[in-house]
């Protein structure tokens, strides 16, 4: 303004406010909770991990209104819930008695640790139905085809899904688990792992 002075005002004091931390509600912290164990399984990192001070300094810092949970609830009761979580969304999703084709590999992970893992195809979708440790059993076909009943009792009895075929390797063990497995089951479909196949003729080739 004209024929007025400016003045600078200068602050005479700083004051700090120290806002109190607000912890999540249950609902909300148990939402944080699930999703940490979906990070976790997501990226392949262990559990042990959750109790790193880094780690823990990360979430204190900038997620101070979280509880994180130990490996022990993560892997416990955590993960059983995200099991009936994933369960119910599965029957909730797929119409009951909806055809299923199983399919199992085996490997052996970075730790020498022997798995044989098990999905299932249903309406497009596949989905990891369990991973066995086999490392103190003897690897033979009739592991195989008691796991595969395992996973054909799971389907019918709990998924409430009618499993109808199942594909795996076409050599070793778990050939013989799925020629034991059509005999008990006839009707069933129960063929070969072309993925399998392809690899070995291009290692032929």
């Amino acid at each position: 303004m004209e024929g007025r002075a400016i003045v600078p005002w200068k602050q005479q004091r700083f004051n700090v406010i120290v806002a109190n931390v607000v912890p999540f509600g249950p609902s909300k912290q148990e939402a944080f909770s699930q999703q940490l164990l979906r990070a976790c399984v997501s990226t392949g990192w262990s559990f042990n991990s959750i109790a790193d001070p880094e780690v823990q300094k990360l979430f204190h810092d900038y997620i101070p209104g979280a509880m994180i949970p130990t490996r022990h609830a993560l892997s416990g009761k955590i993960l059983r819930a995200e099991v009936t979580r994933v369960e119910g969304e599965i029957k909730h999703t797929l119409h009951q008695g909806a055809y299923s084709v199983l399919s199992g590999d085996s490997w052996r992970d970075l730790a020498k640790i022997h798995q044989i893992a098990f999905t299932h195809t249903v309406e497009r979708w596949t989905y990891v139905l369990h991973v066995h440790d086999t490392s103190a059993k003897k690897k033979t076909g009739q592991l195989v085809f008691e796991l595969m009943e395992e996973e054909y009792h799971y389907i019918k009895d709990v998924l409430l899904l009618t499993m109808i075929g199942a594909c795996g390797d076409a050599g070793g063990d778990e050939k013989r688990g799925c020629l034991l497995f059509l005999q008990k089951y006839p009707w069933m479909l129960v063929m070969d792992c072309w993925s399998h196949q392809v690899h070995f003729i291009y290692i032929l080739a």
